[in-house]
């Protein structure tokens, strides 16, 4: 009866380790994925004061029609580093683009955006 007890304890030993590690890596994803999807929305909100800055006369420290002269101080809505990453914007033309860095090791995205007449398509990798 002892042998088969101490059977019983390795083989629910070994089951718990296994199951432990699946819990940790199916957490880890889940971060990654939240990290993601937060730098996706914190980088459409940039776009959105792009998108602003553009519309907006130069004399009122817009763009005129253009994405030149974009800069991290024309974005309002969100600080350029915070909880969620770090983003850097750049421009020119009708094009902008805006990089961003999750808190996750491994979340990087690109948002690439250019005005039509239609408005705003935005084509984005990672």
């Amino acid at each position: 009866m002892g042998q088969q007890q101490l059977l019983i304890t390795i083989l629910v030993t070994i089951i718990i380790g296994v199951a432990t590690v699946i819990a940790i890596n199916t957490m880890r994803s889940s971060r990654a994925d939240a990290n993601k999807a937060s730098v996706r929305q914190d980088i459409l909100m940039v776009l959105n004061d792009a998108q602003i800055y553009y519309r907006k006369s130069k004399m009122m420290g817009g763009g005129g029609n253009s994405f030149d002269g974009i800069s991290p101080n024309n974005i309002v809505s969100l600080d350029p580093e915070n909880e969620n990453g770090t983003y850097t914007i750049s421009g020119s033309g009708n094009t902008v683009t805006v990089d961003g860095t999750g808190t996750v090791k491994g979340v990087t995205l690109t948002a690439t955006a250019t005005m039509t007449n239609n408005g705003m398509e935005i084509s984005w990798s990672d």
